[in-house]
């Protein structure tokens, strides 16, 4: 018995024990110190109050407020964070990267964050697509931060330069010591040349290093806060994270503001310009798109992975573009079909590849975003495709003879091939091309998002998708927009849903010409006819019309499934549960048609009293009887029952649409009305009605009706509709007018004999004086040189094409030194042989393809375009200088002069050619002031 309540005590005595250990392990210190980095933006960093601001700081915050307990920030430059842990003088560290060394120096906390280590690399850097490419760099790096381990592990023969603090990095960097230095996500807004360093180091032009798990560490004496810290930090939800990724990691723009990721390297559909522009095709897509929804947008630039990852994270609302690839795709959603790319076999110019035979156990490189690769596996079983990060790493992979060939879009290549001028370089293999569809992504659970951008592309029309193709492509590299008009490019998906589905039933109306009827052969007729046949056409489907005489039994069975689609519905709430509606595809302009004398205003609202007579199958009876009640409405069973009551005097006048009055005025018993058109009613525009169980035929039929252009529907016009909106004309007044016309026909025809020839030779004598005043309008009277409005024209033209190409030109603005004395001293007709003479030495100084131009006084311009390096302008400006080390021979002296030139180069001093003006004419003053007879570049 002694033993057992022996027992009973000890195992008491023990879980009370352990209960009091437990509730001290669950309990914090009432006060926690945590150290914190003061410039490590935007995770950790002091504002400019002086607080404690971050993604890091509200973490803890979060921490200390849940569990009672007050937080206590201490900031300092990072190295002498660990310093403050290692003496104790903090109780944790609130956020670093989880290394190995940190393991075993340190006991480290949960992860609560993903970051990413990268190097920032100078924008006039080439060549660096990865860290290898750095090698022969110094990389700048803070001492011991996380981006040292990070380094070490993937590239470790790096040379690395160490600095005390972040700030003292980003100095060297801009003094030029250093071309690469390491950074997370963001450069920080607090350093005081943030601007600049933003400028020379673009967030495009970082290279990845590694995923960082950002932690916490406490010393290795702490097990109990230890663990007291992770049992605090579990009890954080995951909605809490992302909400801080959301609030620190996205960029900072308006909340109402769409951010779009761009990926980059993608010219010319998506890049960014050695400036920092975004520019391409995608980007003026979406640039309209902004437009035509009223939707504000920020354009956020990043490696393809980066961008995706951003999306994910909430980070950006939009991926404007990615190849269709399931992986990529996951958990996100294909909102837009915006294009497809079409990719060839790059091989050397070395080599001479024709038949695929001589591709077996060849070396095929593929971008990591390919969708292709297992086509190409399966078209060359024995080949080894190697996937690549960039096409620039393909391109110099092919040449330095470490692959057969690469597959990239045929656009991307050549538009790299042009930018290094080494068009020759690669050759294309024949007969192999695979097509990828291109879509713009958000996230799957945003459907408001969704269906935004499927409305506002939807706005966008065919004409405007081809004028920006062709403001960003050559015409020798096609498009996918121009290849609309003979037959739509469909995805895979799309063709594939088209074979199941071989026949599409279309409900259309038997008796309401000429828009849709059934003529003497039973066979639909009419404008929805004739369009079904161009949508065939140019999708490779089948519309197949199916006539009713009740439009109330069409509605049932579209409704019923019996259906697939139904043309010229109106877009009605009743009807969305049953129904999609297509983009519009014809506009129903309302016209009334009554008698020669009727009592007409221009607004119907003017003419109260007046009866109408309008078809009551029409959704249109109800509002007119709304916004008209001081009209009588008369409801009729046909547009030629109202006819027939205006004629008999019932009615004053009938309503209805411009195409079913056309035909009906042609009947002889109508010739004597007319038809007017009110200012005040409605145009409605018809759509398609689309099964609510058939999304996909509503994404095909909208790409088809994008095709239907002006050009079309004019033909259509022309086809169906004979309607004059202005008088009714009776045979008697027909028969006088022609008359009319033919007496004085005759008395025309010999006066025009005679005033032709007078005519041609006025014509002649115009064309000259017209061709002359063309010439002085864009040239100097004196040297003929182009003068300044001509030079501004050529230079925005040049600006536009060398944007496309990503090329560099130069604008050189020329001030002569000594005219103004030679001028004084002699004359100004000495002074303006000496102009001419100038100018022709200026004009041998330059190519054909360049502009010479005078400016004004003794100021010239010369613009060169199609630059390879800033050093071709120099060169220029150095021949200009030395041929005025000669005196010139004038009629009464020989006079020497000399040349201020300041040079402007696009893209680095400006993209607009006031600015271009504006920087050259500031380094040519520069030059004066320096000693003149030189050239000055801005850097």
């Amino acid at each position: 018995m002694m033993k057992n309540v022996l027992l009973l005590f000890v195992l008491l005595t023990g879980f009370t024990l352990q209960a009091q250990s437990s509730a001290v392990i669950s309990e914090l210190p009432a006060s926690l110190k945590i150290g914190i980095s003061s410039d490590t933006y935007p995770y950790m960093f002091v504002n400019e109050q002086g607080q404690a601001a971050g993604l890091v700081v509200d973490y803890w915050l979060e921490v200390a407020r849940q569990q009672g307990i007050k937080a206590e920030f201490v900031a300092a430059d990072w190295a002498d964070t660990l310093s403050m842990l290692d003496s104790g003088v903090i109780d944790l560290h609130g956020g670093l990267g989880r290394t190995t060394d940190r393991e075993q120096q340190y006991l480290l906390g949960l992860s609560y964050l993903d970051i990413f280590s990268n190097v920032f690399v100078h924008r006039d850097l080439g060549g660096v697509h990865n860290l290898t490419d750095l090698k022969p760099h110094l990389v700048g790096v803070v001492e011991r931060s996380t981006h040292i381990d990070s380094l070490s592990q993937q590239q470790p023969d790096l040379v690395l330069k160490h600095y005390d603090s972040v700030s003292q990095m980003y100095d060297s960097a801009l003094r030029g010591e250093i071309k690469a230095f390491t950074g997370l996500d963001r450069l920080p807004p607090r350093y005081a040349r943030y601007r600049e360093l933003m400028t020379f180091y673009p967030v495009y032009k970082k290279v990845p290093v590694r995923k960082i798990e950002l932690t916490f560490a406490v010393r290795q004496d702490q097990v109990v806060l230890l663990k007291q810290l992770k049992e605090a930090t579990a009890t954080l939800d995951l909605a809490f994270r992302d909400q801080l990724e959301r609030k620190w990691l996205s960029v900072d723009t308006d909340p109402n503001t769409l951010l779009i990721g761009v990926s980059i390297g993608n010219q010319p559909f998506m890049h960014v310009s050695p400036v920092g522009d975004v520019q391409g095709v995608f980007v003026d897509l979406w640039r309209l798109w902004s437009k035509n929804t009223g939707i504000d947008i920020s354009f956020v630039p990043n490696q393809s992975e980066d961008s995706l990852a951003y999306l994910r994270k909430g980070r950006i609302d939009v991926q404007m573009a990615q190849v269709e690839n399931k992986e990529k795709f996951t958990g996100l959603k294909p909102a837009y079909h915006l294009y497809n790319i079409y990719s060839s076999l790059f091989y050397s110019s070395e080599s001479e590849l024709t038949d695929p035979q001589q591709l077996k156990d060849a070396t095929l490189g593929l971008l990591h975003t390919a969708s292709f690769g297992p086509q190409v596996q399966q078209q060359f079983p024995d080949a080894k495709l190697k996937v690549f990060d960039t096409v620039d790493q393909m391109i110099e992979a092919v040449l330095s003879k470490q692959l057969t060939g690469f597959l990239a879009s045929d656009v991307i290549v050549r538009s790299r091939l042009l930018q290094n001028s080494s068009q020759n370089s690669l050759k294309v293999f024949p007969g192999i091309r695979y097509e990828s569809a291109v879509y713009s992504l958000t996230r799957a659970e945003n459907e408001e998002l969704y269906q935004t951008i499927q409305q506002g592309f939807s706005q966008i029309s065919l004409d405007e998708m081809v004028a920006i193709e062709n403001r960003w492509l050559d015409k020798e590299a096609g498009g996918y927009f121009q290849t609309f008009r003979d037959k739509v490019p469909l995805t895979d998906a799309e063709r594939q849903w088209l074979n199941q589905h071989q026949q599409i039933r279309v409900g259309v109306m038997s008796d309401w010409r000429p828009v849709e009827f059934v003529d003497e052969k039973g066979e639909a007729q009419g404008i929805t006819s004739d369009i079904l046949k161009l949508l065939n056409q140019r999708l490779d489907v089948q519309f197949v019309p199916q006539p009713y005489s009740d439009w109330a039994m069409l509605l049932k069975d579209f409704k019923a499934g019996k259906l697939q689609m139904v043309a010229n519905i109106s877009d009605l709430p009743e009807r969305r549960s049953f129904s999609n509606f297509s983009l519009d595809y014809w506009t129903l302009q309302w016209i009334m048609i009554g008698k020669h004398d009727a009592s007409f205003d221009s607004k119907l609202a003017q003419m109260p009293g007046q009866r109408i007579a309008i078809m009551r199958e029409y959704q249109f009876v109800q509002q007119l009887k709304t916004d008209f009640p001081k009209h009588q409405v008369i409801e009729v069973d046909s547009l030629n029952d109202g006819l027939e009551m205006v004629v008999a005097g019932q009615a004053d006048f009938v309503l209805d649409t411009v195409v079913a009055s056309g035909v009906a005025m042609r009947d002889p018993r109508y010739v004597n009305l007319r038809a007017y058109l009110p200012t005040d009613l409605p145009v409605y525009p018809s759509y398609f009605g689309v099964h609510k169980n058939l999304p996909e035929l509503l994404v095909i039929l909208n790409k088809g009706i994008k095709t239907i252009n002006e050009a079309d529907r004019k033909s259509l016009q022309d086809k169906w509709l004979n309607l004059e909106i202005k008088q009714g004309l009776d045979q008697s007044r027909v028969m006088t007018l022609v008359l009319q016309i033919a007496a004085v026909s005759m008395a025309v025809i010999v006066g025009f004999l005679i005033w032709n020839f007078s005519l041609r030779r006025e014509v002649n004598l115009r064309r000259k004086v017209e061709e002359k005043m063309r010439f002085m309008a864009g040239h100097d009277d004196l040297t003929q040189l182009p003068n300044r409005s001509l030079l501004i024209e050529r230079l925005q033209t040049a600006l536009h094409q060398h944007a496309r190409h990503n090329e560099m030109l130069a604008l050189m603005f020329i001030d002569l030194d000594g005219f103004k004395l030679v001028n004084d001293q002699y004359g100004h007709d000495v002074g303006d042989e000496m102009l001419v003479k100038l100018s022709a030495l200026l004009s041998h100084c330059v190519r054909k393809t360049d502009t010479v131009a005078r400016f004004g006084g003794d100021e010239f311009v010369i613009l060169l375009t199609g630059l390879v390096d800033k050093d071709d302008a120099a060169i220029v400006a150095e021949k200009i200088l030395l041929y005025l080390q000669e005196p010139l021979a004038l009629s009464v002296c020989q006079a020497s002069v000399g040349a201020s030139i300041g040079i402007a180069i696009y893209p680095h001093d400006g993209t607009d050619a006031a600015t271009l003006l504006k920087s050259a004419d500031k380094l040519m003053y520069q030059v004066k002031q320096q000693g003149k007879s030189q050239y000055r570049f801005s850097r």
